[in-house]
């Protein structure tokens, strides 16, 4: 009897995410369509008017073996025609990170198919841990500016170690004493390294309940959405996640 109600159970969580992936993930192809032409810089404004509460930051986790440039691309371009300023891709080995060329390219086909005359007042820059992967600015003083730090493990765990190790130093050398470590200081820490303010929003992608050494610091008051995979994401269900958040009623601890 035990055995029949487990299998009970995860059938109808199995029949749950096989529902919400159709809803999300797979739209029929009716409404493709009748999107198809709304796809466009002021069309998606309009949706960007119409949000509740729209992130300044987002995260993209991507947790999947395979990687499709093509709809990363896509999600850049649609955020900055949202009006969303800073992205984070992440995935584990840095993949995306040593592609980087190749992602830049794919942005700049999606800028042409989706913006057409209007791709140059968009200006979007792909940025390392380190340096600049590249760094154009193409765009006019009236452009849309997006941000895209391209993350893997080593921008997570290891930039906590790093901090700690120059806090260290600084408590030694008397600059700094152990008072004066207190959390918003370590926050101006963080944020003066990455240049970037913390997530207000991460999207995972794929089956793996795990943030895979996701900036573990700066996503204490992030909200994360699940989607099944990132390969031939719609408009319609990445527009979805931004809707979910700006209807997620955040109370950060009250």
């Amino acid at each position: 009897m035990r055995t029949i109600l487990l299998r009970l159970v995860h059938y109808l969580i199995a029949l749950g995410e096989f529902l919400r992936y159709l809803v999300l993930f797979a739209p029929s192809q009716a409404f493709v369509f009748a999107r198809k032409s709304a796809q466009t810089p002021l069309s998606i404004q309009s949706d960007s008017k119409s949000l509740k509460k729209l992130p300044s930051h987002v995260g993209l986790l991507v947790a999947e073996d395979d990687f499709s440039f093509k709809d990363l691309a896509n999600m850049i371009v649609w955020s900055v025609s949202l009006g969303i300023s800073y992205l984070t891709i992440y995935d584990i080995n840095g993949e995306i990170k040593r592609n980087s060329l190749l992602l830049q390219r794919n942005i700049d086909e999606s800028k042409e198919h989706v913006m057409g005359h209007d791709s140059s007042h968009y200006d979007i820059q792909l940025f390392s841990s380190s340096h600049p992967l590249v760094h154009r600015s193409t765009g006019t003083s009236k452009s849309r500016h997006c941000c895209v730090h391209l993350l893997c493990v080593e921008d997570g765990q290891r930039k906590i170690v790093n901090m700690s190790r120059h806090l260290s130093d600084l408590v030694c050398r008397g600059s700094y004493s152990l008072q004066d470590i207190q959390p918003c200081n370590v926050d101006s820490f963080f944020q003066e390294s990455m240049q970037f303010p913390d997530p207000e929003l991460c999207v995972k992608f794929g089956n793996v309940d795990s943030l895979l050494g996701y900036l573990p610091w700066q996503v204490r008051l992030t909200e994360f959405i699940s989607l099944p995979s990132h390969k031939g994401i719609s408009y319609k269900s990445f527009l979805s996640s931004i809707v979910q958040f700006g209807n997620t009623a955040q109370r950060f601890g009250k």
